[in-house]
């Protein structure tokens, strides 16, 4: 960033996929004032949240540390983030006015798992914005009948609108502003994303093209391997992360592993690092449903906590994730038999593969820790009970 005071515009999404938007490949929608400035900026092709689920991510994107870094150890209400500065304090210490806008199920949700917004950041949340779809509905709503509202998507619209005009933009402003799964008026994911476009041509009026970034807390698994939402999951689709930043170093594109945990930097200083490893992290260290994501280049590996199974894949030879190069043997439903996985799947790279393997593991073993055996079985019973109790009320 330059040393001459701008407005700076984050637009985050909740849930969203690279996928949805057309500089990423989508052929449905049309986003002319995101795709102008994709054109003028940087995207970023491989960028990751530090987290599928949305308080941990916040958290990451807002400190640049990733949750193995942070101080918490499981998920409940925490303090005040003390463990450095964040993003809302850098602003306004270089002199911007920090605002956040965002719907006021947040306030509930997330906010209190996060807190690192700056003590002196103006809050606007009075208005619910979102459509409850899918896992969040109300037990008492329907959960086949609804239907597009454009009504209620153009009060959405003039309500986003008219705190904007409430900043003032005589000094240079900080604005994050973060938009719901669904905005309200809309039926499910990735169905408001012209709604999303307009958004920012209203904010490109307002603040330029110079400052603004575009992206996302996390995604979701979109039916990937028979999943449908977000946070108990670090396969692509619940981490890959859209990010289009103004033009960083005369770069078009970003074609390395990045994550949300260096947007601090790159909106303070105009510059990115390709770092050696990514981490994506399901959970804090003491919670028992854990699963890891570490990314090294073309490689990504996966632990998962409780079943402890590993899993290496090629994300550029197999970007589905179809092939676990750690998968000695492979079981044939049709002849029901288990078979050789290196003689029945064509993989030419696999030396690399398991090189790259070494190499993860060695770092994952530095990073990885667990809580004592008490809490960890106490977190462990805990959970069974919640989600005992949740199935019960379900069912009643």
């Amino acid at each position: 960033m330059s040393e001459q005071l701008h407005h700076v515009v984050l637009i985050s999404k909740d849930a969203t996929l690279p996928e949805y938007l057309p500089v990423y490949g989508n052929e449905y929608w049309k986003t002319p004032n995101i795709d102008e400035l994709a054109r003028k900026g940087t995207v970023f092709r491989q960028h990751y949240t530090a987290a599928p689920s949305t308080a941990m991510a916040f958290t990451s994107m807002f400190t640049g540390l990733y949750p193995y870094q942070l101080d918490r150890k499981d998920y409940t209400e925490v303090e005040e983030y003390q463990q450095g500065t964040t993003l809302f304090d850098e602003m306004y210490k270089r002199g911007y006015s920090c605002h956040l806008m965002w719907s006021n199920n947040y306030i509930k949700m997330a906010e209190k798992y996060s807190k690192c917004y700056g003590a002196h950041t103006t809050h606007h949340e009075s208005k619910k914005l979102n459509q409850s779809v899918g896992v969040h509905i109300p037990k008492d709503e329907s959960r086949n009948n609804l239907v597009r509202d454009n009504a209620k998507a153009e009060e959405v619209m003039t309500y986003l609108v008219s705190e904007l005009d409430s900043i003032d933009r005589s000094k240079p402003v900080f604005l994050w502003v973060h938009l719901p799964h669904v905005l309200l008026g809309r039926c499910g994911y990735g169905q408001d994303i012209d709604l999303w476009d307009r958004f920012v041509g209203e904010v490109r009026q307002r603040f330029g093209d110079d400052g603004i970034y575009i992206s996302a807390d996390h995604g979701n698994m979109n039916g990937y391997r028979g999943k449908t939402t977000y946070g108990f999951d670090v396969y692509q689709p619940a981490i890959h992360i859209p990010l289009i930043a103004p033009r960083i170093n005369g770069l078009k594109e970003i074609t390395f592993p990045t994550s949300n945990a260096q947007l601090m930097d790159i909106i303070l200083n105009n510059e990115v690092k390709q770092n050696e490893f990514i981490i994506s992290d399901s959970q804090y260290y003491a919670q028992p449903f854990r699963k890891i994501a570490i990314i090294r280049g073309r490689y990504k590996y996966m632990y998962n906590k409780f079943t402890k199974v590993e899993e290496l894949y090629d994300i550029h030879f197999d970007p589905n994730e179809n092939i676990n190069l750690l998968a000695n043997l492979l079981y044939d439903e049709d002849r029901d038999r288990m078979v050789n996985a290196e003689q029945v799947i064509f993989y030419p790279y696999r030396e690399e593969a398991m090189e790259n393997y070494r190499i993860i593991k060695e770092f994952f073993n530095s990073i990885w820790k667990t809580a004592d055996k008490f809490t960890e079985n106490k977190n462990y019973v805990e959970r069974k009970l919640k989600n005992l109790k949740a199935k019960i009320k379900r069912n009643l």
